[in-house]
């Protein structure tokens, strides 16, 4: 979904925002933070996400874990709060991009209205109970499938309702700044964690299913085993990775340290 011209401010804004967040300590969130608050200023988006989705397929319900965040505090929080809740499928521009999978490595941006029209849009009850009480409305969404199954990285820049609707040169900056800022975001799932690590069948398969999102309850049923044992798994898998959570597991498909 290109076709879009690119503006000359906004380019040079963004050269100058990677430069500077090249110039940061390196620590990934404050680099991640930096450059998120600086593309929300750069497209006027009112509020931002950076986030990694693992459960990204067309069945799935979507669920995600926070990179960074630009202003979700007061009353746009409940917004935010609602998708955790109901999971990213409830967005139905989401949705769409869940049941249209790009290639491993391969990059969609596009606008809402590109994804979906007003009627779907409005009528949806993620949409009508928790973003418009906000007077957030439109929004640009780009999203990076990974090699790990259901794993992609994304970004959704939000405006206020009765705003200028984002257009076809802002999602050219986005798809360009996606393109270009993926690892200094902190976005590079490896699919090579995963398998260079020895773990028994059923210990894969309870891998696969929390990346996904899916908690022990879920994973049992998905399986046909007791909760018990997924958590005997589970603590398998975070000795293998040498790890003590599934944050940090998660952090470790991100390329970030252990812990």
């Amino acid at each position: 979904m290109s076709d879009g011209v690119l503006r000359s401010p906004q380019v040079r804004a963004l050269v100058r925002l990677v430069n500077e967040a090249h110039e940061l300590p390196r620590q990934q969130d404050a680099r991640s933070r930096h450059l998120l608050s600086g593309m929300c200023r750069i497209l006027g988006a009112d509020t931002g996400t950076c986030v990694l989705e693992h459960d990204f397929r067309p069945d799935g319900r979507g669920g995600f874990t926070p990179i960074a965040l630009e202003g979700w505090g007061g009353s746009a929080r409940s917004a935010l709060e609602g998708m955790q809740e109901l999971g990213s499928a409830s967005n139905p521009a989401i949705r769409w991009l869940m049941d249209h999978p790009a290639v491993p490595g391969g990059i969609i941006t596009a606008m809402r209205q590109e994804l979906v029209d007003d009627n779907v849009w409005y009528c949806a009850p993620y949409v009508e109970q928790y973003l418009r009480p906000t007077d957030l409305d439109d929004l640009v969404l780009s999203c990076r499938w990974s090699e790990l199954p259901g794993v992609v990285q994304g970004i959704c820049l939000h405006r206020g309702r009765g705003g200028r609707p984002f257009d076809a040169a802002d999602r050219e900056l986005l798809h360009l700044f996606h393109a270009e800022c993926g690892p200094l975001l902190g976005l590079a799932p490896r699919a090579a964690a995963i398998r260079d690590v020895r773990l028994a069948p059923r210990e894969r398969q309870t891998l696969e299913l929390l990346l996904r999102g899916l908690g022990d309850k879920e994973i049992a049923a998905e399986l046909g085993i007791s909760r018990f044992t997924v958590n005997q798994y589970t603590k398998a898998i975070y000795r293998r990775f040498g790890v003590r959570s599934r944050t940090a597991l998660i952090a470790g498909m991100l390329g970030g340290g252990r812990g």
